[in-house]
């Protein structure tokens, strides 16, 4: 009996000590007065609540350690550590007013939630004011905001921007920086979100990412995350105006349906401009114009305390008129920038669907999370395309392709509450189908280089793949001070590819070669070491290997070259992170080694058939420097800059003046410059000390982007320049009135010159009004 009563008695302390433990908390300011309505997250969980009118807060937890996120409109946001022990206790948060602190950013780089100083990645990641600030409306804009992160801007249409970090752009049917969306990986790299929209942040990955990212991550990654439903009433409206008949307009909201239990955010944007281009064979002025329109909505339904069911969908629609204004000849295009001689309108036309459903689980042994999304995508030209890029009618095309993705990720990772271990093991599921269809037209005046035309040379495609990947990745605390994490992935994907050729001649349709099929299967083992040490609690030194992986595929209509091979890199990273001046200063500073083995390019070895080959070993090594600072009260200055030295181990490109293969070893990596550097500084004036917080500020950005060559040869190149944007207006709780400008000089210069060339935009301005409910 006495032996029950002991087992009976130890089970109900074993059963109490798992209940939840309430901590009691209280929000302040600096001055030590009460801040009300302060939102309060726990990281990594669904837990989470708002203090009341007078700072006041509680939350029940688990026992463990946890981080909380607070932040209140006016403060910088603030991640503090605490303990949930058997007995209740009580915490105070003390915020610092925004003016005079930087916020702590949390990112989910490795999948789970944590503080961005933490990380020992090369991450840079951008909040909505950011953005705001930056006045980063598509990819494009995202030039030098992070290290080592270059965008081409390939033809003055909306979904034509690549990305490119630390060199390892290259030219190739598959990307080399991986594009999510609320953790749906785009497949094509025209298919991300060119137009952002009721954006949270915007989170960029340099190096390798494979481990927990996968296929063609292989030299970084942009994370694009949208706004999170909230238990909060609020909505946004915003007009944007400026010259070449610019007009945007963006609106969004966020409001509880059932109180506490299912939310909603939407947004929506119409983005138009006018021309840029002028077409002089057309006889027309306003060769160019961008309509598109793009909207998300987003449900969260909060099962219970434990189980979270996220929807999520996005469609964009995008009609360029005049896309890819090139000129055959880099001084062609120097000598009429924003002239075009072609007989077509260059229409492009783009839409795409993204719809998810995310299920997470937070218990306390582990977190669970099921990502299940569907993907279709559609560009096509509509017209032709100009090919000769003059006035005579010698070679036009036109092209469409459509393209399903379906893909299920499930993840386990370490509870909110982990000691020393944090963890996160998964396995990612894709199937795909693609369709695509070209013709080439040797219009009329191909005559006098054939007299056999005109005709046309049709070919159509259609491509099936399917893939499974496992990674884990574990971090241990082997002291408080000094964590190893390591993590692996293996991929394997089955692609098939059927073809065929005609010709088209007088309207009559010829059956060049029937159906044939290729199937080749990829696989790639991307591990990742990870050494960390904090110094203090507010610096961190970090070492770090990983391996990246871009997928091999096929060159359409190439019987000597049907396939090329994967390309595969290694990334070597040595870093500091720094937070200083009690928070009024972030200092980062990274040493990479980054190499890229059978590089992807698109070249040919008799001079008539060209492919994609495996044909360039690249080495790049460079310094990486992000600093923010309040140095004094209203006043913030942000500063990124790199440096890169690239240089190719082998490059095997076929030369017409020998008619055979040379190798360019030496020769330095396309888009990439040497050096590049943004220097923002804003200064804010309050005008009121009402509730409404109304103030000035002035902004000033300089851009300067070192040499960079247009070509693998290095023929070609644009020399360093140096851009000004400027941003003036007033903020308040409830408006924003800004006056901006980019490219203040109209500098000149080409933002695309490979084999084609196309000048970078003009000077832009414009006047933003936001109303904010």
């Amino acid at each position: 009996m006495r032996i029950r009563n002991t087992i009976s008695t130890l089970h109900c302390l074993l059963a109490i000590s798992s209940f939840a433990q309430t901590i009691t908390g209280k929000i302040k300011s600096g001055s030590g007065e009460a801040v009300g309505f302060a939102n309060i997250l726990v990281l990594n969980s669904a837990n989470g609540t708002t203090a009341d009118k007078d700072g006041n807060f509680s939350l029940d937890l688990t026992r463990g350690r946890y981080q909380l996120q607070v932040s209140a409109i006016g403060y910088a946001t603030k991640i503090q550590r605490v303990t949930a022990a058997d007995q209740p206790q009580t915490v105070v948060v003390t915020l610092a007013d925004n003016t005079n602190a930087l916020s702590e950013v949390v990112v989910t780089a490795d999948k789970i939630e944590e503080r961005l100083q933490n990380t020992p990645l090369a991450v840079t990641s951008l909040n909505a004011k950011q953005l705001e600030e930056y006045r980063v409306w598509t990819i494009s804009d995202l030039t030098a905001l992070a290290p080592s992160t270059f965008i081409v801007e390939h033809g003055n249409s909306t979904g034509s921007n690549f990305l490119n970090i630390r060199g390892a752009m290259g030219f190739a049917n598959d990307q080399s920086v991986a594009t999510y969306v609320d953790g749906v990986y785009q497949f094509d790299y025209f298919s991300a979100p060119f137009n952002f929209s009721n954006i949270e942040r915007i989170e960029i990955l340099r190096g390798p990412q494979g481990t927990l990212y996968g296929r063609n991550a292989y030299s970084g990654v942009l994370n694009v995350i949208t706004k999170r439903p909230t238990n909060k009433t609020s909505a946004f409206a915003e007009i944007d105006l400026g010259n070449y008949g610019q007009q945007r307009y963006s609106v969004g909201f966020n409001a509880p349906i059932v109180h506490d239990k299912l939310f909603v955010n939407a947004g929506f944007q119409s983005n138009n401009r006018g021309s840029v281009y002028s077409n002089p064979t057309l006889d027309t002025k306003n060769f160019d114009h961008h309509n598109a329109y793009s909207g998300n909505v987003n449900l969260k339904y909060l099962v219970s305390d434990k189980w979270t069911i996220d929807l999520n969908s996005r469609y964009e629609n995008d009609n360029d008129k005049g896309a890819y204004p090139w000129a055959a000849t880099d001084s062609a295009a120097r000598a009429n920038p924003y002239t075009v001689f072609g007989n077509w309108d260059n229409t492009e036309r783009r839409t795409n669907v993204n719809t998810s459903l995310g299920v997470r689980y937070f218990g306390r042994s582990f977190n669970f999370t099921s990502i299940t999304a569907f993907v279709d995508y559609h560009i096509w030209l509509p017209g032709r395309f100009d090919f000769d890029f003059g006035p005579a009618q010698l070679i036009s095309f036109t092209t469409w392709t459509r393209q399903n993705e379906l893909t299920q990720e499930l993840r386990f990772s370490s509870p909110a509450n982990a000691g020393r271990w944090k963890w996160t093991v998964g396995s990612y599921l894709f199937g795909e189908k693609i369709k695509n269809g070209s013709t080439t037209y040797f219009d009329k005046d191909y005559a006098a280089l054939d007299p056999n035309a005109p005709y046309a040379s049709i070919g159509n495609g259609k491509r099936n793949g399917y893939g499974i990947a496992f990674f884990g990745q574990a971090a241990y605390s082997i002291t408080p001070a000094f964590d190893v994490t390591v993590g692996a992935r293996y991929d394997i994907e089955r692609r098939e590819l059927t073809q065929n050729a005609s010709f088209e001649k007088d309207n009559v349709v010829s059956l060049l070669s029937p159906d044939s099929t290729s199937k080749k299967t990829f696989n790639a083992f991307t591990p990742r070491v990870i050494l960390s040490y904090k110094l203090t609690d507010n610096s961190m030194l970090y070492g770090s290997y990983a391996k990246g992986f871009r997928v091999g595929g096929f060159n359409f209509g190439n019987a000597a070259n049907p396939t090329y091979n994967p390309e595969k890199s290694d990334n070597y990273e040595v870093g500091i992170k720094n937070t200083l001046a009690n928070n009024r200063l972030k200092l980062n500073l990274t040493a990479f080694y980054f190499q890229q083995k059978e590089q992807q390019v698109s070249t040919s070895r008799d001079g008539i058939n060209y492919a994609t080959l495996n044909v360039g070993d690249m080495d790049n090594y460079g310094l990486e420097l992000e600093v923010s600072t309040l140095p004094v009260k209203n006043l913030q200055i942000d500063w990124t800059a790199s440096t890169s030295h690239s240089e190719y181990k082998k490059l095997l490109l076929f030369d017409a003046e020998t008619n055979a293969v040379k190798d360019y070893k030496g020769n330095k990596a396309i888009n990439n410059p040497a050096l590049q550097s943004m220097l923002a500084v804003q200064y804010g004036v309050p005008l009121s000390q009402s509730a409404q917080k109304l103030k000035a500020f002035v902004r000033g950005e300089f851009i300067y982007i070192g040499e960079y060559q247009l070509d693998f040869v290095n023929a070609y190149q644009q020399s360093a320049y140096g851009m000004v944007n400027a941003r003036a207006g007033v903020t308040s709780n409830r408006f924003d009135v800004a006056l901006w400008v980019r490219n203040l000089g109209d500098v000149r210069y080409m933002a695309y010159g490979y084999g084609s060339y196309m000048m970078g935009l003009p000077r832009m301005m414009g006047v933003t009004v936001t109303g904010k409910f």
